[in-house]
């Protein structure tokens, strides 16, 4: 038998841990963490011996019928994905998981594995049906997961707007698929790829396609259900979602570009592209306003996904202008940025999962000083923290520094005062989202761990337990090797989208590109020179007599307290007000109480960021929806009699059209 058939078999009979006896329960969790750790190495491994082997065949290709199973070199770049960091996530939620002892856990465990089988349904669909189906079921379980903790109300509220905007996406694919198979001879994605769609009807399907696919990626400003769900989520969930699920999405609208609608218009690359880079700044932006450590974490989901859609395309639109070799590294740029965010947002998650632990509060503003009591967590967090601001050494720089070249090459090609100026601004956006991202995790990191206490919740804090901080120690030592060593994974997704023809842009001192009209090296080996020259130096100062004298930080004659350090909203001040305009922040005063008759009241000063989309596109059409709803009650007022009225004028009405038929 297929060893992707038995793994999905072993997803499968961990999903059945949802029927064990209660008393059983502990061992019904352990029992679907360890088919679900089996299944995804069973996965990655087997897509990763497909991706290496020779370009030729599919990793499956079976079929009843009209449905089948059908996995190419695209696929099997998403179940690699997929099964390296559900093995991963895992083995981190053996011990996590345990938190929800009594809490249904059997449920979790079991549609665990049932979601993890849902996105490998959906990378291995072979046609339109098989698709849809492990569309929805991957939607309906990832929303009883987000729904859990349904005795919360912000968690219903969150899982029923992500299930809802979920099928809003999902109604724009079946449109997609449906214009699409209305030209095709069947619904299997061979025949859809020879669709005989033209003109107005193709351009409908794009639309309907990217419109569904960014909504579930998080694009702006269809992310709105993102924000809410990530932490409403088990921690082991939300890692599992935004670093797996939202790359689905990537894979559904690579799919439809290279196969079903093509990317001979240049307006297809430049909707991506400007919606990719729009999303990477205002989610990068969000992200370094919340206080909120899921939130945070969610809106940089936002921006990575944006820097994705952003390479996507530019590789669409070098495409449309006849350059199908240079666009090959905005496509590669895509998939290596997709593996990385994977590994690092899942880290992330897993770090906030382990400090809510630890604490039992996702608010940074009270945190502080946990470097102390979580050395292994702090750690893993600060790999994570540095690849997710796209410093050296890390996986984030080597997708970024790619898509920066797949913009260096669309410069240096661009022929119209137009594109240029598009260029200019994609490079503008670029450095502000790096920027910002690099201020964003140094303020999540340094606020959480370093510094002093802010709150008696920090007391009682401890470190992980043992498979908790394998989960995180795996994550971040892969972050690392593909930081330091990033040719193979260049080069394997390389060959995902051009075979082994392709010139390896991953050589053993780093990754070259030739496509820019120069010779652009990004080379780990090098800067790890230059860094390890530059730190003997340092050290040799700082351990030299009189370099260094310790002492208390001046403060104006007192000595410094927790109060005076750093708040998380005080570090993002200064970028607070220069995005005023964007941002929109809303201020309160709260007069709590009289302290003492000369020295006055006590306040409170209360800042919240709304989101501008929610409040300008989200809102109103709520408030009319409703309004609309309010009209049809006076409609319906619960009178038998006047129903009968209704259903007499229909006939008449009825009775007068067939007559003038």
């Amino acid at each position: 038998m297929d060893l992707m058939l038995i793994a999905m078999i072993v997803y499968l009979v961990g999903t059945l841990t949802i029927i064990w006896p209660k008393p059983l329960e502990l061992g019904a969790h352990y029992a679907g963490m360890a088919c679900s750790t089996v299944a995804s190495g069973m996965i990655a491994f087997n897509a990763l011996r497909y991706l290496l082997g020779p370009d030729n065949g599919y990793l499956i290709d079976m079929k009843w019928g009209n449905y089948s199973l059908q996995a190419d070199f695209w696929s099997s770049a998403f179940l690699f994905l997929t099964g390296v960091a559900g093995t991963i996530i895992s083995i981190y939620a053996i011990d996590y998981g345990r938190g929800y002892l009594g809490s249904r856990i059997r449920a979790l465990s079991g549609l665990w594995n049932l979601f993890i089988l849902s996105i490998v349904s959906v990378l291995m669909a072979g046609d339109a049906f098989s698709f849809i189906v492990s569309w929805e079921v991957m939607a309906l379980v990832s929303f009883l997961l987000v729904n859990h903790e349904a005795g919360k109300k912000d968690t219903v509220h969150a899982a029923y707007q992500y299930m809802v905007m979920t099928h809003v996406g999902t109604a724009a694919i079946l449109v997609a698929f449906y214009l699409l198979g209305s030209a095709s001879a069947s619904l299997s994605f061979a025949d859809m790829a020879n669709n005989g769609l033209e003109g107005g009807m193709r351009h409908l399907a794009f639309l309907c396609a990217f419109g569904g696919f960014a909504l579930k990626s998080g694009i702006m400003p269809l992310h709105i259900w993102l924000p809410n769900a990530h932490p409403a989520a088990p921690s082991h969930v939300s890692a599992l979602m935004s670093g797996v699920m939202l790359k689905v999405a990537v894979y559904g609208l690579g799919r439809f570009m290279f196969m079903f609608t093509g990317m001979e218009e240049i307006w297809y690359g430049l909707i991506i592209m400007i919606a990719g880079l729009i999303s990477a700044f205002l989610g990068v932006l969000y992200a370094t306003m919340e206080k909120d450590m899921k939130r945070s974490l969610a809106y940089s989901s936002v921006e990575n996904m944006g820097i994705i859609f952003a390479a996507m395309g530019c590789g669409s639109v070098l495409y449309a202008l006849g350059y199908l070799p240079l666009s090959i590294v905005a496509f590669t740029a895509a998939l290596v940025h997709a593996f990385s965010h994977s590994l690092m947002k899942g880290l992330l998650f897993m770090s906030a999962g382990a400090v809510m632990h630890a604490t039992g509060s996702k608010n940074m503003e009270l945190m502080g000083g946990l470097l102390k009591k979580m050395p292994y967590t702090a750690l893993f967090t600060l790999i994570g923290a540095m690849s997710l601001a796209s410093l050296p050494f890390t996986a984030g720089l080597a997708g970024e520094w790619l898509v920066l070249q797949s913009y260096v090459t669309l410069a240096q090609l661009a022929s119209t005062p137009e594109m240029r100026l598009l260029v200019i601004f994609a490079f503008v956006i670029l450095g502000l989202t790096g920027a910002t991202a690099l201020g964003c995790f140094v303020r999540m990191y340094g606020i959480i761990f370093l510094g002093r206490a802010r709150s008696n919740i920090v007391e009682k804090a401890h470190e992980m337990p043992f498979f908790m901080l394998a989960g995180m120690g795996l994550s971040a030592f892969m972050i690392v090797v593909v930081g330091v060593v990033p040719d193979p994974l260049v080069n394997l997704m390389q060959k995902v989208l051009c075979g082994s023809n392709a010139i390896p842009m991953g050589t053993y001192i780093g990754v070259t590109w030739f496509g820019s009209g120069n010779i652009s090296l990004y080379s780990p080996v090098l800067l790890l020179a230059i860094t390890g020259a530059v730190l003997v130096i340092v050290l040799a100062a700082v351990c030299s007599k009189g370099f260094v004298h310790n002492d208390v930080t001046w403060n104006c004659g007192t000595y410094p307290t927790e109060r005076q350090q750093y708040s998380a909203t005080g570090f993002s001040k200064p970028l607070r007000r220069a995005f005023d305009f964007i941002l929109n922040p809303a201020r309160e005063t709260v007069y709590l109480r009289k302290n003492h008759s000369y020295f006055g009241v006590k306040l409170q000063y209360n800042l919240s960021i709304p989101d501008v989309f929610n409040d300008k596109l989200y809102a109103p059409v709520q408030k009319l929806m409703i309004s609309s709803s309010s009209a049809f009650r006076k409609v319906q007022d619960g009178s038998v009699r006047l129903y009968i009225g209704y259903t007499m004028a229909a006939m008449i009405v009825v009775l007068i059209w067939g007559v003038l038929l």
